[in-house]
């Protein structure tokens, strides 16, 4: 399945349905946006929960990525913003043409980058219901300062060097999948600025501020490398009208096994879950 951008880039998706037993006559929509470099299958087992409790999730490979990759990467004339505000507005819009133009049967799930660029999508303030999970902003002065050696390391040496001499964002430096020039670029540059993305006076922040729908922020006290509290707070903080739920999840505390960044959605913590099925309702 496919989907087109209002530049005519194409988008890979899945589109995963309940089952008759759970179908709804007016079925809700979930979209699930992917975190950096993170390809739609990654999310599929999560999707598939959604889907047993009734709705119908879509799951999709940003342009440069995955299935949405055109070539290699260096060639791939993919940015970070346009996730935002071509790529998820035009899979935004097309889940609402699934839902006969009914804004309030769609919710969004971002994960990482999923979450903070989502305020870059035109057709965010329709949305009635937005989850967070494991997002906050990338500006390296809010992380723990045990980790400013390795951020300093990526932001001023890693990225702009690899960037520069190979021409695009191998994923063996651990961003789990190369990344084309202009997304390197745009992460790079905004992690650098104080601010992140909300510094960059070239791209239109009207719909953070716009979306005034019920937010469910849910990060995980042991996610210290991606999202510590300190950069889900900033995030937070350029929602200004939403009705925000904040949920920071302690496994240790909860004698759960670690979760950090990316586990929430390993089916091993599939017990978490219903966190976020129960509050779409």
């Amino acid at each position: 399945m496919l989907i087109e951008c209002s530049d005519g880039a194409q988008l890979a998706c899945t589109l995963t349905l309940p089952t008759l037993a759970v179908a709804a006559t007016a079925p809700r929509y979930v979209v699930v946006n992917s975190a950096t470099g993170v390809r739609r299958s990654f999310y599929s087992a999560f999707a598939q929960h959604l889907a047993d409790t009734g709705f119908h999730v879509l799951t999709w490979d940003a342009r440069g990525i995955g299935e949405s990759r055109k070539g290699h990467a260096r060639s791939d004339p993919a940015r970070m913003r346009d996730w935002g505000v071509l790529d998820m507005d035009a899979v935004l819009l097309h889940t609402c043409a699934l839902a006969s133009g009914d804004w309030s049967r769609v919710a969004l799930i971002g994960h990482s980058s999923g979450g903070h660029l989502s305020g870059l999508a035109a057709s965010l303030p329709n949305v009635k219901q937005l989850v967070l999970i494991a997002s906050g902003t990338c500006d390296w002065r809010l992380y723990p300062m045990r980790g400013w050696p390795r951020l300093l390391a990526a932001w001023y040496g890693l990225a702009p060097i690899a960037l520069t001499a190979l021409g695009y964002m191998p994923g063996r430096l651990g961003v789990g999948h190369d990344l084309p020039p202009g997304v390197g670029w745009d992460w790079r540059n905004w992690s650098a600025a104080p601010g992140y993305l909300f510094s960059d006076p070239s791209l239109d922040l009207s719909c953070y501020r716009a979306f005034k729908g019920d937010l469910l922020a849910l990060h995980f006290s042991d996610d210290t490398r991606f999202a510590p509290p300190a950069t889900v707070t900033d995030l937070l903080r350029h929602f200004p009208n939403a009705q925000i739920k904040r949920i920071e999840f302690n496994p240790s505390a909860q004698s759960h096994r670690p979760v950090g960044h990316f586990g929430f959605f390993n089916a091993k913590n599939a017990d978490l879950w219903p966190m976020v099925s129960r509050w779409l309702g």
